[in-house]
């Protein structure tokens, strides 16, 4: 999802690019290079660099900025995060979150703006939200459609603008209680390989789905019955005791909210692959002969749950198939894999397979319409000898930023970073590691005499990481994608 463009102007995308160069230039920068660099001319670029040394100032009063030198104690990333926090999308988004009896007048005679401001503002969020299915009313401020998409909609918008619990409404006390038994059950029970990022993640979406539940928003019940990895009756007794609910209205919520903690595709990635394999008996008992799609080799151990390219086609298939919806939103994907006879062929074997688990539900438009969103996704399925690979740190299982799902996009295969990988010594030059704030990344590519890029110092803000994977792969390089996330 193109959070980051529908939330930020081009004004505030260019500051974002001016702290980045200067920050990797180590504070002594030449401003007539940064202008080249975004073919402005000097005069454009200073007026940038005063609208940021404002900025700045506001964040940090000890800031000193001139055409030539910065010292600030504030970080690309914590500027980030308050440019989007002070966007008028991002207000609005967050006011049907915390306060959903207000009007959109109410956010515009908070900031000042008219209400065509507001609307012209909004205009590129909207779009994106119908992508989803959902609407944004006015009066009052509210997200409208279907409950698990919008709650999906608040945890992708979060976690790309690093948006804390802290910064968050705080749960109803009431409601705490159910907090702490989902938590406990979701962190006990040894279902995911465990970082400090998929926990708060995980929080994030948990004090989303309360929040929610604590308006009085229900989840509709999914349309297929699904297999599941948690046992929910002792959360169904804690829900039934704090909502007074009847038992039937309480297994269709935890039905949901179990459906989006393990096996959507959002949190798929995380499981550990023993999860992977109690998820494919719980399906082989609806049909015994189930394969996740026969004659497609490169899936053939999905059963063994190791096969992460195959584990997340399948979430994105059941997600489709629940949904109607394609739940990355990356138009990018299908400019990078245009649809070809092989990838459509394994489209349609997912779907057709995947069908036969849900008989008389799945009919012959929900076939065409997965089969033609899954299509762009499983054209990396004929390039699997290729030499392009995402490889990931634990601590980026479970993302679902902006850049992680746009390098999704160039995936023909991924590995969890430990000893499954080898690299070859004779054909480093072949090998190119990009990372973010993992020192593992960097410590692997030094400890293999890889090629590093450091995607938030030397990637201009809002290029097209598509180009630069497509670039790779007519090199015949691989790309080693670790730890996209702005958590320390």
């Amino acid at each position: 999802m193109k959070i980051d463009f529908a939330m930020l102007t081009p004004k505030a995308t260019r500051k974002i690019r001016l702290l980045t160069f200067i920050n990797d230039q180590g504070g002594h920068f030449n401003l007539a290079d940064f202008a080249t660099d975004t073919s402005e001319s000097y005069s454009q670029a200073y007026h940038v660099l005063l609208n940021l040394r404002a900025d700045l100032l506001e964040l940090a009063p000890a800031t000193k900025l001139t055409k030539d030198h910065l010292e600030t104690d504030v970080t690309p990333d914590a500027y980030r995060h308050w440019l989007y926090v002070n966007s008028i999308p991002y207000q609005a988004i967050l006011t049907t979150l915390a306060y959903p009896e207000k009007r959109a007048q109410d956010v515009c005679a908070q900031h000042q703006i008219s209400l065509s401001t507001f609307n012209r503002r909004m205009r590129p969020m909207r779009e994106q939200l119908a992508q989803y299915q959902l609407e944004l009313t006015t009066n009052p401020l509210q997200l409208t459609g279907n409950e698990a998409l919008i709650q999906l909609l608040y945890l992708t918008l979060f976690t790309t603008t690093m948006t804390t619990l802290a910064e968050l409404p705080k749960v109803p006390l009431q409601y705490r209680p159910l907090a702490t038994a989902i938590r406990t059950t979701y962190t006990g029970s040894q279902l995911y390989c465990d970082s400090p990022g998929l926990a708060q993640h995980r929080k994030l979406l948990i004090t989303i789905s309360l929040l929610r539940l604590a308006q009085g928003h229900r989840y509709a019940p999914l349309r297929l019955p699904l297999a599941h990895l948690t046992d929910l009756r002792e959360l169904a007794r804690n829900f039934q005791l704090q909502l007074g609910d009847s038992p039937k209205k309480v297994l269709t919520q935890l039905a949901t909210l179990d459906y989006l903690l393990t096996s959507s595709p959002y949190f798929v990635r995380a499981l550990r692959p023993d999860s992977l394999k109690r998820l494919y008996r719980g399906l082989q008992q609806r049909v015994g002969d189930y394969q996740l799609a026969p004659g497609v080799v490169e899936l053939t151990d999905y059963a063994e749950g190791r096969n992460w390219f195959a584990n997340w086609l399948f979430a994105l298939c059941q997600f489709m198939m629940l949904f109607r919806v394609d739940p990355l939103l990356r138009p990018e994907i299908t400019t990078l894999y245009r649809a070809t006879k092989e990838s459509t062929a394994a489209a349609a074997a997912l779907t057709t397979s995947m069908a036969r688990l849900y008989p008389q539900l799945i009919t012959s438009s929900d076939l065409r319409l997965v089969q033609g969103y899954l299509s762009k996704y499983t054209n990396g399925l004929n390039l699997t000898a290729a030499k392009v690979e995402i490889l990931v740190s634990y601590d980026m299982v479970g993302v679902t930023t902006d850049v992680f799902n746009r390098l999704l996009g160039g995936i023909v295969h991924l590995q969890i970073l430990c000893d499954q990988l080898s690299i070859d010594p004779q054909r480093r030059a072949n090998y190119l590691v990009i990372y973010g704030v993992d020192d593992l990344a960097y410590q692997f590519a030094q400890e293999h005499h890889l090629e590093t890029f450091h995607w938030i110092k030397e990637l201009e803000y809002g290029e097209n990481l598509d180009r630069l994977i497509k670039t790779l792969r007519h090199h015949d390089l691989s790309l080693f994608a670790l730890d996209f996330q702005h958590s320390d």
